[in-house]
């Protein structure tokens, strides 16, 4: 082989190694697909992470003229608002928003708790202002809330300056508006004179805030006070001078009638007022005409140690007000037990309180009352209330009787009825009462019931089943009426006369919650 036909063999060898070629299986490149493609190598998918939607809090601050702002001077008064909304956006009211400074304690907050709830808006308000004259820098305020059981927070950076220079001195010529502030107490009501009592108060505490132009306190301005209607209340401080904060402080103390009034703070010299939120005077001393006592049950059964009523005492003042909440009530009973073992009364709440009353030893004797007491002690020592007489009937005396009380109209003591006559043989009426011996009912909603030993005699109940409870005093026996129908013994034929006569009897039961009285009586009639 001559050496051009080697170099040849030589160089086709390595096309084809370059080409893939030789018949050997082309190198498939790591990464790469298995329908081909161009033999690159694939970059795996990325995963993101999703974005949770999160609650917002919003802070803006506020100056003394109502404008967002990032500066207010040490002299001036600015508001921070916080807006609150959940992780979709929707504003979250009744929220507890606290708010804090991070720096350097140039800030003062009001209020002092420096917290605030959020309203229907979702925004919740505090005050602020410098420390001093001489607090100024930076500083940043923070919010924080709890949203469904998540912290949230918001932050605001502000300024403080030094406050601008008006070259005017005189309090009286920087003082711009009055703000009423507070009053104490604040539920704005007082007790009238000579009420006053644990949780009650006959003077009030009023606010007021001087401000100038930069809704800044204004130390210095003297402030007059006045109140309408005119001598409705004791103007305690007439006149007053606003302290650092620019705050003026009155009292006022109740008469002895029931009011409402406004006080009304005016810096002294110029027609800058501003009237108080409406204070009313009201709720005077317990009085005996206004001491209401009353039960839901009078007639009590003896029998069932347990058996119990309510007792409700309801008092209002001269004026026709319920008494202030807190006016202790202290009740005694001659018999059965009444209150409770913490307390023998109960203090009002609303005007009003009660107490149980129940059927123990010891019981009285038949005719004689179970009586509560319920008084409470004014002031002055002297004491009011009213008694309850309840019964408590022992149903084993409970029986039937001519008439409702003791003695009939001669004197005579009415004796209970064991016999019942029938003059003919007509369906007779009869009305009887049923009680004690000594004329007292039965107890509230005792049962009664008639039925015949022969059931060719006919009985009927004509009043009422069930015994009703009753306030009679004096006490009386309850009325029964019943008929005797004995044309089923007797037949048709005519009733006889003289002393041909037949008799039967009826039984009556007197039934009250587990206990029976039974009874019997003997009905003669004329036989044919």
């Amino acid at each position: 082989m001559t050496c051009k036909k080697i170099l040849l063999g030589i160089l086709m060898a390595a096309t084809l190694a370059a080409c893939g070629g030789g018949g050997g299986s082309p190198t498939v490149p790591s990464g790469s697909g298995s329908g081909g493609g161009n033999g690159g190598t694939t970059t795996p998918p990325t995963t993101e992470t999703p974005v949770v939607a999160q609650s917002t809090l919003t802070l803006d601050v506020l100056s003394g003229s109502g404008t967002s702002t990032t500066s207010i001077s040490s002299a001036e008064i600015a508001q921070v608002k916080a807006v609150l909304k959940d992780a979709k956006g929707a504003v979250v009211k009744g929220a507890i928003v606290t708010f804090s400074e991070t720096g350097a304690g140039l800030l003062t907050f009001s209020p002092a708790a420096k917290t605030a709830l959020t309203d229907d808006a979702g925004t919740a308000v505090v005050e602020v202002r410098a420390t001093s004259t001489s607090s100024t820098g930076a500083t940043m305020l923070t919010a924080t809330a709890d949203v469904a059981g998540a912290a949230t927070s918001g932050q605001k950076a502000i300024a403080i300056s030094s406050a601008p220079s008006t070259g005017v001195q005189d309090p009286q010529l920087l003082a711009n508006a009055l703000n009423f502030l507070d009053v104490n107490p604040a539920d704005r009501s007082i007790v009238i004179k000579g009420s006053g009592g644990n949780g009650r108060s006959e003077s009030a505490t009023l606010r007021f805030r001087v401000v100038d132009k930069n809704n800044a306190p204004v130390k210095g301005t003297a402030v007059t006070f006045s109140v309408t209607p005119a001598n409705a209340v004791t103007l305690n401080v007439p006149t007053a001078t606003s302290d650092a904060e620019g705050v003026v402080v009155t009292t006022v103390s109740s008469g002895a009638i029931a009011t409402a009034v406004v006080v009304r703070a005016t810096v002294t010299g110029k027609s800058i007022t501003s009237p108080s939120d409406q204070l009313t005077v009201t709720t005077g001393l317990a009085t005996q005409r206004g001491f209401d006592m009353s039960a839901g049950k009078y007639n009590l059964n003896a029998l069932k140690t347990g058996d119990s009523t309510k007792i409700s005492v309801r008092i209002v003042d001269a004026n026709g007000n319920p008494v202030s909440d807190g006016v202790p009530v202290v009740f005694t009973a001659n018999y059965g037990a009444v209150g409770s073992s913490s307390r023998g009364g109960c203090t009002t709440l609303g005007g009003g309180c009660s107490v149980d009353y129940l059927v123990q030893d010891p019981r009285p004797e038949d005719g004689k009352f179970a009586t509560v007491i319920a008084s409470t002690l004014l002031g002055d020592g002297t004491s009011i209330g009213k008694q309850l007489d309840f019964i408590m009937s022992d149903l084993t005396l409970v029986d039937l009787f001519k008439g409702p009380t003791v003695l009939d109209g001669l004197g005579n003591v009415v004796p209970a009825v064991k016999k019942l006559d029938l003059v003919s043989c007509e369906p007779t009426t009869f009305t009887l009462y049923a009680g004690t011996p000594a004329a007292f009912p039965a107890p509230a909603n005792t049962g009664v019931a008639l039925s015949s030993i022969n059931d060719k005699l006919t009985v009927k109940l004509l009043s009422d089943t069930t015994i009703l409870d009753q306030l009679v005093r004096p006490p009386a026996r309850t009325i029964v009426d019943f008929s005797i129908d004995v044309s089923g013994i007797v037949g048709s034929e005519a009733c006889g006369a003289g002393l041909n006569r037949g008799s039967t009897s009826v039984d009556i039961r007197f039934t009250n919650d587990s206990f029976t009285q039974p009874r019997r009586l003997t009905v003669t009639y004329p036989k044919p």
